[in-house]
């Protein structure tokens, strides 16, 4: 459908049963996610563990959505950061022009130019390696795309009949940017924004993978994969749960956006 509304459909029941999981493990958990019991290790899902239980007998579906909650709030911290200095540095460069259009724009070039694992490494070098050093990593990773997004729409929409005329009526520029340019850009920022959470928990699940994100003994998506991997073949379970949740969180956001950008932007 042209209209996006099947993706839409799909895409706000996948995130909305995973959000509201991660939610509803804010009043109470089957298990206590840190509970270990050596006399269920590693059992197979049942109706007393739905997804199993680990190597150290912990429930994997009350550490799974307990989990779902971390990640998102690395997801969206790391999105509405990322947005804001964007739309910041997007709105500047694209209505000052110049010089400034130029460092800034040279300025997000260098740090798209490093890879994103880089740019991790460094940050969780130079600041103490807590729980969420990596929400500033990503936002930094994140900056580059979304400004080239606003810097686009800026540039089409600063010398547009509405803006000449509203500036002719003595508009600050200030004005200009916030009340006549952003509303309009933001259309365009908006479906990125939704694919961005996608790429945020895929990008946070591979940093908690590699010991760079979430810290133990909290629980995070990447970290239960890390710690299902030695166990791929005997219990594939603890390798199965964390990995449906990112899927249907990943598959769920980019439904949502591609049926907002069909919506507004076709």
């Amino acid at each position: 459908m042209k209209s996006g509304k099947t993706e839409m459909i799909i895409g706000c029941v996948l995130v909305g049963i995973i959000a509201l999981l991660a939610v509803g493990s804010l009043f109470g958990t089957p298990y206590d996610i840190n509970a270990m019991d050596n006399t269920a290790r590693m059992q197979a899902p049942s109706a007393a563990h739905l997804f199993g239980t680990d190597n150290y007998g912990r429930d994997i579906f009350s550490r799974a959505i307990v989990g779902a909650r971390f990640t998102l709030i690395v997801a969206v911290s790391t999105v509405i950061g990322s947005t804001l200095i964007s739309i910041v540095l997007g709105l500047i460069s694209g209505y000052a022009g110049g010089i400034v259009d130029e460092v800034i724009m040279r300025v997000i070039d260098a740090v798209n130019s490093f890879p994103g694992i880089l740019i991790a490494l460094i940050i969780v070098t130079v600041m103490e390696h807590g729980s969420y050093t990596i929400i500033v990593a990503l936002i930094i990773m994140f900056i580059p795309s979304f400004t080239r997004i606003v810097r686009t729409g800026t540039l089409q929409y600063k010398n547009a009949d509405f803006v000449r005329s509203n500036r002719g009526f003595g508009d600050s520029d200030i004005r200009l940017l916030l009340v006549h340019i952003l509303p309009n850009v933001f259309p365009l920022l908006l479906s990125s924004i939704v694919v961005g959470l996608s790429n945020a928990i895929l990008a946070e699940s591979s940093m908690s993978y590699l010991g760079l994100g979430i810290q133990p003994p909290t629980p995070s998506w990447g970290r239960m994969l890390y710690e299902a991997q030695s166990y791929i073949l005997s219990a594939p379970w603890m390798a199965l749960a964390p990995g449906f949740m990112i899927v249907a969180a990943i598959i769920g956001l980019n439904c949502i956006g591609e049926g907002i950008r069909r919506k507004y932007l076709n």
